[in-house]
């Protein structure tokens, strides 16, 4: 878990820049090579990178976003399918996010004076939000880019929600300033490159009340980065994500 504020990113190590065309370029210390699912060995991100991004239009089936989408439309809407296969792990996770919300409350990291709204990103089938957000929030939107996932979350929230569903890759979604008190990110922030990641997180903040805070929940290698050729998705390093995040003008405040 990572708590991210707002910050004033100071120093040499780690800056951000980007033109209106997205095509910034970041700087961080302590990341290097990685590998793929496929066993190639990459000296660097941008060598990553540039081989996945070089290869094909994003957006396009071949692309890193258009595989991604692809190979989710073939998952079953089932908490076994979005888990990859994991689905026994739901609950113990639903009750480590309960208890990490908790402490966010009693350390005045959030400040609730009434069931305000909520973001679930990359929802999926709403698991997340029916387990857990939709226990303390009156509203919480859905983004999720897989059509058949996102029916599945609307069908199993009917009645229980007031929140939006909202058929978008987090790539291209845009929230409403000042909206959120959370925004919740988890398991799902891989699909994005790190140019789009930072936009995101930067977009983000705009999108958080004066007090609110975005949640990000996700999987972490020891060292690098590990490319997942089948669903385009890259697992980061704590110091790769903490890097970006730092980019995009966030500390990590609790994890």
């Amino acid at each position: 878990f990572c708590l991210l504020q707002n910050q004033q990113v100071l120093g040499e190590s780690i800056c951000f820049s980007s033109n209106n065309m997205g095509k910034g370029k970041i700087f961080i210390d302590g990341v290097e090579g990685g590998t793929d699912s496929m066993g190639n060995t990459y000296y660097s991100r941008d060598e990553m990178w540039k081989n996945e991004l070089d290869r094909a239009d994003p957006t396009s089936e071949k692309g890193w976003y258009g595989k991604g989408i692809k190979y989710w439309e073939d998952v079953p809407a089932s908490v076994d399918g979005v888990l990859g296969g994991f689905g026994h792990v739901t609950d113990v996770d639903l009750e480590e996010s309960e208890l990490f919300y908790q402490t966010l409350l009693r350390e005045g990291h959030l400040k609730l004076t009434e069931p305000g709204r909520a973001a679930d990103c990359g929802a999926g089938i709403g698991r997340i939000s029916k387990g857990f957000l939709c226990n303390h929030f009156k509203a919480v939107d859905l983004v999720e880019p897989v059509a058949h996932f996102l029916q599945t979350a609307e069908k199993e929230l009917s009645g229980f929600n007031d929140g939006n569903y909202i058929q978008i890759g987090l790539q291209d979604w845009v929230p409403q300033q000042g909206l959120y008190d959370v925004i919740w990110i988890q398991w799902v922030i891989g699909h994005l490159t790190d140019e789009d990641f930072v936009a995101f997180m930067m977009r983000c903040k705009r999108g958080l009340k004066e007090d609110g805070v975005i949640v990000l929940k996700e999987n972490a290698c020891t060292e690098g980065f590990i490319v997942d050729k089948e669903d385009s998705s890259v697992t980061r390093s704590a110091v790769y994500l903490e890097g970006l995040c730092k980019a995009a003008g966030l500390s990590v405040v609790a994890q």
